[in-house]
């Protein structure tokens, strides 16, 4: 059973702070949301929404913030964020897309990844209503790169080592620049 923060005062959540890439959290499989036996599930939907937002991502995975279960946030819209429970890609288009990708979990690391430009998918809201969708360009993106960590992957394993070796470098020089400009983030 998962143990979710108490809510006191109103306030439902606290962030969490990021799983550094080197968490062997990240490389595990995270089980299944079971709805009735882990906690209450319109919390952690909470949860999952004000920590994309905190921490300025476009997607989060719940095992990058500690809690290894198959739920992740993610921007649909420019405004609009949804929460995934125990989400599946039920189908994929032929063409794809080569575009820069970053995580939250790999700061300022960028790599050219290849994904579907479409996807139809299947999940679970808060509720526990199966939802079945289609997204597609940066939607589809998003859900794919988090469907990775579903899985115990992360996107570093979708590109060769020569290709991960170039980025770690523009990674550290701009992690320096960070540094040197006061950036802590």
């Amino acid at each position: 059973m998962l143990d979710l923060p108490k809510v006191t005062n109103e306030i439902y959540t606290r962030t969490f702070p990021l799983l550094h890439e080197s968490d062997p959290t990240l490389k595990l499989e995270p089980k299944p949301w079971i709805f009735g036996e882990n906690p209450d599930p319109q919390r952690m939907r909470m949860i999952m929404l004000e920590n994309m937002v905190a921490h300025k991502g476009l997607g989060l995975s719940a095992n990058q913030i500690g809690m290894p279960v198959q739920v992740f946030s993610m921007y649909v819209t420019d405004e609009d964020g949804i929460v995934c429970f125990n989400p599946k890609i039920v189908g994929e288009s032929d063409e794809k897309v080569v575009m820069k990708e970053g995580c939250l979990s790999f700061p300022e690391l960028y790599l050219k990844i290849q994904r579907p430009k479409e996807i139809w998918v299947k999940y679970q809201n808060a509720d526990g209503d199966i939802i079945n969708a289609h997204f597609e360009d940066l939607a589809a993106r998003i859900f794919h790169h988090e469907m990775d960590h579903m899985m115990g992957k992360t996107f570093i394993d979708k590109v060769s080592r020569v290709f991960l070796q170039s980025a770690r470098r523009k990674q550290k020089k701009l992690l320096r620049k960070g540094r040197q400009n006061g950036r802590t983030d």
